[in-house]
């Protein structure tokens, strides 16, 4: 048997979902959906999926459709997020602008020398 925390987490979308339930069933192994207390060895089990199964594609494609939509409004904003921590050349301000590191920006040259220069990576 395998245990899941949710529909969610097993599968993106309705249609992988229930082709890999399908196959698991196929070979008498059956999955257990921990948030949701639904088992696919159930009768009722497959339907159950399939409902819960489409709510959780929805819910998935709601937050990714409102993530981008924050992202590009930021960005109309003239804020970008950047990671300065891990971002080689540039800090972050007080104010959250990306300034120049100085010594980091050596660096920088240093790889777009080398590259035209014919080095790889």
């Amino acid at each position: 048997m395998i245990f899941t925390k949710s529909i969610s987490r097993f599968a993106r979308n309705t249609l992988d979902c229930l082709k890999y339930i399908r196959l698991l069933k196929e070979i008498n192994i059956p999955v257990f959906f921990e948030k949701e207390s639904i088992n696919t060895m159930d009768a009722k089990g497959e339907v159950l999926i399939t409902i819960m199964a489409s709510l959780a594609q929805q819910e998935s494609e709601s937050l990714s459709k409102n993530t981008k939509m924050g992202i590009q409004y930021r960005f109309q904003q003239g804020k970008v997020m950047v990671n300065a921590k891990h971002f080689l050349g540039y800090d972050k301000d007080e104010e959250g602008h990306l300034i120049i590191n100085p010594a980091e920006a050596e660096i920088i040259k240093r790889i777009f020398r080398e590259y035209l220069e014919g080095f790889s990576c």
